[in-house]
């Protein structure tokens, strides 16, 4: 016991060292924004909260952030739908197919965004929608399914079945049975894939670099134009709330998760 409980100390920190070294170089940015000098030195030699003023004052990031969520937010919704369907036609379904889908599911996820980007560019040509938003929608949604499809497979591999065909035996319909039965039971997950959906979309950069226009450029764009023509801090100031959103959403997310694996835990 006493072997045991030193090798899993020895796990935990150095899980902590590896998360703590991966971490460390995007939190250099916080004390960035904070620098009372025109350009990005770390350490910062004075702190100033005027970066965070001059953001507010210049049109161009609310604008960019409300591109962001007026993506993110239908990607989010529309990741969700289709995830949990092929959550539930891999899982759930009786086809033979469903093992071997599973992959072509996961695929956009695995494959390098640029790819993605390249291969997405004709299509949105060809359909007449490039620079629109609409695009980077489809183009995030792509991305955002296997997601979604992550988080519901595993909530509906941790109960059994039965409690949705004694559903259908007593009388109840397909979506009846999903909407009483299936549904509460792996709603968390599917709330969890949602927020991860949304994350993905408000911190994605490469295909909405191909797709977008300075119309319909997003927040993370934004940045990465800013970046080329400027290091001030206010990139940093930027940067910083991005960060603060995503963790938030992060954070909600691991606490959704932990939540149902509890849940399912005393279910059983």
């Amino acid at each position: 016991m006493g072997g045991m409980r030193v090798v899993r100390i020895i796990l935990i920190g150095f899980t902590a060292l590896v998360l703590l070294y991966l971490i460390m170089p995007t939190f250099v940015i916080v004390p960035l924004s904070f620098s009372n000098k025109s350009y990005l030195s770390f350490p910062p030699p004075g702190w100033s909260f005027k970066w965070y003023t001059r953001l507010s004052e210049r049109i161009e990031y609310p604008l960019a952030l409300y591109n962001s969520l007026r993506v993110g937010i239908p990607v989010s919704i529309l990741a969700t739908i289709f995830g949990t369907l092929a959550a539930l036609g891999v899982v759930r379904g009786t086809s033979k197919l469903g093992k071997p889908l599973s992959p072509l599911i996961m695929a956009p996820l695995m494959l390098p965004q640029i790819i993605l980007a390249i291969g997405t560019f004709p299509v949105m040509a060809k359909l007449g929608i490039l620079g629109t938003r609409m695009a980077v929608i489809i183009g995030h949604t792509v991305i955002c399914i296997p997601l979604v499809f992550i988080t519901v497979t595993a909530s509906l591999r941790m109960y059994r079945p039965t409690i949705e065909i004694a559903a259908m035996t007593l009388g109840a319909n397909w979506w009846q049975t999903f909407w009483y039965v299936t549904f509460p039971v792996i709603r968390l997950g599917v709330f969890v894939g949602a927020i991860l959906s949304f994350t993905f979309s408000f911190d994605e950069l490469i295909i909405a670099l191909f797709l977008s226009l300075p119309t319909t450029r997003t927040l993370p764009l934004l940045l990465w134009e800013e970046l080329r023509y400027s290091m001030t801090p206010i990139i940093a100031a930027a940067t910083t709330l991005v960060l603060c959103l995503s963790a938030v959403l992060l954070l909600t997310a691991g606490i959704l998760q932990r939540k149902a694996s509890k849940t399912m835990g005393k279910s059983q």
